[in-house]
């Protein structure tokens, strides 16, 4: 990739972040994001100036540290959507990686469950997934792994479209509700 300025990479970002459809594939937004990360000195600096979240930066980020093979099918475009391509960067190691991509390549849909059963498949243990999770985690970052069923699924995506925010956030938000309510019934009770 040639050499970006400010303005160049920040147009990417937005132009590719900020729409519905992207024009450049996710290896170049990452390339993006990394040199707006080092212009700014931190993640949490760029994820502001971006208006995007610190995580979903490092997501871009992480896409980064795949090997070359796997990044090749991500220019390609042939893996193309962000949380696919971060659930393949956070296996253990390249060869893994390279084997869950390109199996997901071949997959005849590119739903992040398709990839997280075929995760699975590749060899690591729930219990091994928790602990890559939990050694990647971010100081004060606290990792809970829900189960939801297809109906509950689908409910949780169709209201997050409609609050227009991300799914994460919206149950952070109801747990958040739920705890408040918990506190002060507590109060109450004392």
């Amino acid at each position: 990739m040639k050499t970006l300025d400010e303005q160049t990479a920040l147009a990417i970002v937005f132009a590719n972040t900020k729409r519905k459809k992207r024009t450049q594939d996710l290896v170049t937004v990452a390339e993006a994001f990394d040199h707006l990360v080092k212009l700014y000195g931190s993640r949490r600096a760029a994820a502001k100036k971006v208006g995007l979240s610190v995580e979903m930066v490092r997501e871009f980020l992480k896409i980064l540290s795949l090997p070359a093979e796997v990044k090749q099918l991500v220019r390609t475009r042939k893996i193309d959507r962000l949380d696919v391509a971060y659930k393949i960067s956070i296996l253990p190691n390249g060869e893994e990686q390279i084997k869950a991509a390109r199996q997901s390549v071949g997959l005849s849909t590119d739903d992040v469950r398709d990839v997280t059963r075929l995760v699975s498949t590749a060899g690591i243990s729930p219990e091994e997934s928790k602990k890559k999770v939990l050694e990647s985690r971010l100081r004060g970052l606290h990792v809970f792994v829900m189960d939801f069923d297809d109906d509950q699924y689908k409910q949780l995506m169709s209201q997050a479209r409609q609050e227009r925010m991300d799914p994460a956030q919206l149950v952070k938000e109801v747990v958040s509700r739920w705890l408040e309510k918990a506190r002060r019934r507590g109060k109450r009770k004392h």
